[in-house]
């Protein structure tokens, strides 16, 4: 019997990326002992800051050094489900590591960088899909899996639940459509009212088995948040409640370019496995340290009012990379957090849920008064209790008009008594 072995560079390890934007290349992202980037030439002789990749490395001459992958670049690599599949598809014909990740992903991550192994560049087209069929009722067909399946390499975004980025074309007749993110017969959410959605760039998530509902939670706790004055993107839920479309929020609309979106594991020098290590006193830190000085104030007030909704819905998943922020490019200044997202009520499947960071030191539930000093010291609110007041009045008020899956019952069931401790 003969043995064929296989070749030690049967499944070679990509050594190096292109890296730019919608203006070009930036420069090279290479993987040699460590991770080096380094700005093209002409970038640096012009030293144009607009090309930098992220608010922390400037344009400079002298390349950067990283062991793990610098954290501009794990801001959107795929996690969980999706990485998952990518693994399962790719690892036949390619080493998996960051590099590989992003080669695959990279042409369509969230943010305005984009990473290819062509300098080119050549954007994802794959077309766009139907939002009637999205929406409506799966039947007897896998719908998620037949996107997933087909945007599996044009979905550069983080988190463990399962989500596709995607194209979609509004053909929804206006008789069917309501206003996105509201209460109003949630059952018949659609996309879009009078205006189209040709172009615009939606994240569909779903429900993994774990956790049974949680498009539909989340689709709750947008809602809350959305009446409590929170910035949040436009949502909707299929009719059947297992599909929560979510309108991408780095893109400005009116120009069609990508926006620089920046989360606090990267803004903060760490790694995606470190997401659940560190403070929401530090992400106050960041805010003031990284956004533009006119904007800091907005910034920190919507910062605050973000970590009441978490404390107030149960939302123990808060992490670092659920706060980021928004951007045209470095030199602008219009650098604000982001909306708010990836808000659900965790404590329905974790019953002795906590916080994600610590606050005050614990990671445990705060009451009011110690709310009231974290928005006083440290994100410096004006008035915190009146946001902690208005962010209860959206809780307690919120009622949705059918809950077929019972999982409002058990949302409400465990939001009650945390209103009733944030009133003090």
């Amino acid at each position: 019997m003969v043995t064929t072995l296989k070749p030690k560079d049967s499944n070679p390890r990509i050594k190096d990326l292109y890296v730019g934007t919608q203006d070009g290349i930036a420069g090279l992202l290479s993987k040699e002992s460590q991770h080096v980037f380094t700005y093209g030439t002409q970038v640096v002789a012009q030293l144009d800051q607009r090309m930098g990749v992220s608010l922390t490395m400037e344009v400079r001459a002298e390349s950067y050094k990283s062991t793990p992958i610098f954290p501009v670049f794990q801001t959107s690599l795929p996690e969980g489900f999706l990485k998952d599949r990518i693994v399962d598809k790719f690892s036949k014909t390619m080493r998996m590591d960051d590099m590989a990740l992003l080669a695959i992903s990279g042409g369509n991550r969230v943010g305005r960088i984009r990473v290819s192994r062509d300098e080119e560049m050549t954007p994802d087209n794959v077309g766009a899909e139907s939002l009637k069929e999205i929406m409506e009722s799966e039947g007897s067909r896998n719908l998620f899996k037949d996107l997933c399946d087909k945007y599996l390499i044009s979905s550069g975004i983080s988190g463990v639940q399962p989500k596709v980025v995607l194209n979609a074309i509004d053909d929804l007749s206006d008789k069917n459509s309501v206003a996105e993110g509201t209460a109003t017969s949630p059952s018949k959410i659609s996309i879009g009212e009078k205006s189209t959605l040709r172009g615009k760039n939606l994240i569909i998530k779903i429900a993994g088995d774990d956790y049974p509902a949680l498009s539909e939670n989340e689709f709750h706790c947008l809602n809350i948040a959305k009446s409590a004055e929170l910035d949040v993107p436009n949502f909707w839920i299929s009719e059947d409640k297992k599909r929560l479309a979510i309108e991408r929020f780095d893109i400005d609309h009116k120009t069609g370019r990508f926006l620089g979106f920046e989360d606090m594991v990267s803004l903060q020098g760490k790694v995606n496995n470190d997401k659940y290590e560190g403070s929401y006193e530090n992400i106050a830190a960041a805010i003031k340290n990284n956004a533009s000085p006119e904007l800091i104030r907005l910034s920190l007030d919507e910062y605050f009012a973000s970590v009441v909704i978490s404390v107030a819905l149960r939302n123990g998943d808060a992490h670092l990379k659920n706060f980021g922020l928004v951007y045209t490019d470095p030199t602008t200044n219009d650098c604000k957090i982001s909306p708010t997202y990836d808000v659900v009520c965790t404590t329905v499947y974790i019953q002795r849920d906590q916080l994600a960071l610590s606050l005050g030191k614990s990671k445990s539930w705060p009451d009011r008064e110690k709310l009231i000093e974290f928005g006083k010291k440290i994100c410096d609110v004006e008035q915190p209790a009146h946001v902690i007041d208005r962010v209860i009045d959206a809780a307690a008020q919120y009622k949705p008009e059918d809950d077929d899956s019972g999982i409002w019952r058990k949302m409400r069931e465990q939001i009650e008594p945390a209103l009733f401790m944030l009133r003090g």
